[in-house]
């Protein structure tokens, strides 16, 4: 995932295993949870409302017009806020108790309303037409990439 996205942001941050690591907690698919962080960024390029030091992956409350949304302490927090908003939407379960609650938007969602990536459109982003396809899209690059790599690496291994 790291390698993916320094692909094409070479300055990007280093996030894979907070997005992996807080995914599974959760029961949230956090490469794919990545490639929305991918999304909402610019690739970690931050050319909208969100600036790098907000560590603030997903939009949280960036709304437009030069909303800026909220801001994190770390870059670690920052993803267990994408996480706990995207369990928000994902389930009606109460939120599990390892982690504190830091979504500031956690109480504002219709909870249980998107459990699949398709349902966030139009609920995440607005309009938000496509938007859980376009996820998708870039969960199909970075994973096919991947597999480059991989058979690459496995080539050349194999002389």
């Amino acid at each position: 995932m790291n390698r993916f996205v320094k692909n094409i942001n070479p300055k990007a941050p280093e996030l894979g295993s907070y997005y992996l690591t807080f995914g599974d907690y959760y029961g949230i698919r956090g490469d794919v949870a990545f490639a929305q962080a991918l999304l909402e960024t610019d690739y970690f390029r931050f050319t909208g409302d969100v600036t790098l030091e907000q560590n603030n992956f997903s939009g949280l409350g960036a709304t437009g017009s030069k909303a800026r949304g909220a801001s994190f302490k770390t870059a670690e927090e920052g993803v267990l806020a994408h996480l706990q908003h995207l369990y928000a939407y994902a389930t009606t379960k109460n939120l599990p108790s390892r982690y504190p609650l830091v979504d500031p938007r956690f109480h504002l969602v219709e909870r249980g309303s998107a459990p699949t990536w398709i349902a966030l459109n139009g609920k995440w982003a607005v309009p938000g037409r496509n938007y859980g396809q376009t996820i998708l899209d870039i969960y199909e690059r970075m994973l096919h990439t991947s597999i480059q790599h991989l058979e690459t690496t496995r080539q050349n291994l194999n002389p």
